[in-house]
């Protein structure tokens, strides 16, 4: 797995021989024996377990979240559903033959949380154990929180989700802050967002779009900007002038893209055009 913590040590022991007490080929056989290779394709979700005992396929839904497996016969050895929160509410097999849960959680089936690289994610209760270490700029103020709509959205680090064309997409002017400044059309969770052409893998993008707010001196929190408008645009098109992603403007949970091929800085121009003209599409 791709992370920084460790969360197993494995030995190998049966009840008549520890390593020690094994020679040199017996260990190698052994370790052999008990060793689970995990492949991924260039992402967080995996496509095979390879053991001694054979090689899986694993069959993952829109999301990539684990949902079957099959042997080398074509048997399935292993299916799970999960509810809302992630937690698996239905199995066959054994429960953690495969543990990987909801894109980027491994399961540690001694605590029943989720590993998610930078956190623990509880899905009892359907809330991180930590509060978000980059705080405010993750995107949720409730600072434990997963993702608004698990059926379209994760979050692969426990930090920020990718923008995928399915999620709500990044808001450009703050929702929070619209509602500062009685911008009602952008204050909603259904306020038109910009979204980059490629959502996949853009978790550090999201990332990277809330921190060039904050640095340039618009907080996360509405509350905290004693700014105009027209001071927001400023600060924000400063903020992004240098993100050259191309994307498009569209309104969440909707298809048509209402503005297409425009960076984060053209997609605001844009927005303080409708914004002028007071032709903001809503839903």
């Amino acid at each position: 797995m791709h992370g920084n913590t460790i969360l197993h040590k494995y030995s190998t022991q049966n009840a008549a021989d520890t390593l020690d007490n094994l020679n040199t080929s017996q260990t190698d056989t052994a370790i052999a024996d008990n060793l689970v290779t995990w492949v991924f394709n260039d992402s967080f979700v995996p496509s095979a377990k390879i053991t001694s005992e054979g090689h899986y396929s694993i069959i993952s839904d829109y999301l990539g979240t684990s949902v079957e497996a099959y042997d080398d016969e074509g048997n399935r050895v292993w299916s799970a559903q999960l509810d809302i929160y992630g937690r698996v509410k239905e199995f066959t097999g054994e429960k953690d033959f495969i543990p990987f849960r909801y894109q980027g959680q491994y399961e540690d089936v001694e605590t029943g949380l989720y590993y998610n690289r930078f956190r623990y994610y509880d899905p009892e209760q359907g809330n991180y154990t930590q509060i978000d270490p980059i705080g405010l700029a993750g995107g949720n103020p409730t600072l434990y929180g997963y993702v608004r709509d698990t059926n379209n959205n994760i979050d692969k680090f426990g930090l920020y989700s990718d923008l995928l064309d399915t999620g709500m997409g990044h808001h450009l002017m703050p929702r929070s802050i619209a509602k500062a400044l009685d911008i009602s059309e952008l204050s909603q969770i259904h306020s038109i967002s910009w979204y980059p052409d490629e959502g996949a893998g853009t978790a550090e993008l999201h990332k990277k779009l809330h921190r060039k707010l904050i640095e340039d001196g618009i907080p996360y929190h509405g509350s905290k900007f004693t700014g105009t408008t027209d001071e927001f645009f400023e600060k924000a098109a400063k903020a992004y002038k240098d993100i050259d992603v191309k994307g498009f403007l569209k309104i969440p949970y909707t298809k048509e893209k209402l503005f297409k091929d425009l960076t984060p800085a053209e997609a605001l121009e844009k927005l303080k055009e409708l914004h002028s003209n007071g032709k903001i599409p809503c839903k």
